[in-house]
């Protein structure tokens, strides 16, 4: 009826709560009662244990989150339609046109003040900019995870270019992650934050590149985005990427979630 997706593993920890563990290693807390997470377990890990109603709707909101499958379906891939694109220049054009040529039938949004209808209404948001506007992506950040919106990033930093991490609309790591680990490492946590606001004050200007450059950065901001349309694995999930602009070179840090309420749970999961 129910099993374990590839590279996930649910388990409880000494506390006495449960969670799962994705194949990249991030465990993520399943706020659901332990008897049931319990029982479930059981009926994963041994033949003809029984399952309740708890368990049963727990293992439903876990199938809709790819922790769990159920054998001999063939699971619904998310068809992506709408596009919306916060930003312009030739990122954001290479972007759309490698998206367009991927995905056929695809409905690209321009705008430059996004608004969270909007991005409830779409399968993607993508947003690029030659510095990252702190407060505007913040509340980006917000309101993809309250609507389950994918969302990607863009933007020049110190001499470099940076993508990602991309947000699944799942449980992946996203902006405010990225942000928190920085203030966490950061020697002078105070003056990062208030670069950020002092940035966050400037107009939104194109990210402009070279075309080389342009068109390696829209690979690798729309690599999973593409990879995920077609059920395929997302290879840089809780990753930031970094590149050269002038060398290409790059570099991939991971980013995983912050520990305690990061992800908000799906409402089956009581």
């Amino acid at each position: 009826m129910y099993a374990l997706a590839d590279g996930h593993q649910l388990y409880p920890t000494p506390d006495g709560s449960w969670h799962y563990l994705t194949p990249d290693e991030n465990a993520v807390t399943i706020g659901a009662p332990a008897e049931d997470l319990a029982e479930l377990d059981s009926f994963l890990r041994r033949s003809n244990s029984p399952l309740g109603a708890g368990s049963i709707e727990i293992a439903d909101a876990l199938v809709a989150r790819g922790v769990l499958v159920v054998p001999g379906e063939v699971p619904e891939i998310p068809v992506l339609r709408h596009v919306l694109i916060d930003g312009t220049g030739p990122v954001a054009d290479a972007c759309i046109a490698l998206l367009s040529e991927a995905l056929p039938d695809l409905e690209v949004i321009f705008t430059t003040a996004p608004i969270e209808d909007d991005v409830a209404a779409s399968d993607l948001v993508l947003s690029v900019a030659d510095a990252p506007p702190h407060d505007a992506w913040s509340e980006l950040d917000t309101w993809c995870r309250r609507s389950r919106t994918p969302w990607q990033r863009v933007h020049a930093e110190l001499g470099e270019i940076y993508v990602g991490p991309f947000f699944d609309g799942i449980d992946s790591s996203s902006y405010r992650d990225v942000c928190g680990r920085r203030l966490a490492a950061s020697r002078v946590p105070d003056h990062l934050q208030a670069l950020w606001k002092h940035l966050a004050g400037s107009d939104r200007r194109p990210l402009e590149l070279s075309p080389t450059a342009a068109a390696m950065v829209s690979a690798l901001a729309c690599s999973d985005v593409v990879a995920g349309s077609y059920g395929a694995p997302q290879s840089h999930l809780h990753h930031q990427i970094r590149m050269n602009p002038r060398t290409l070179m790059t570099t991939r840090h991971p980013v995983l979630p912050l520990p305690g309420g990061v992800l908000e749970p799906l409402p089956t999961l009581r």
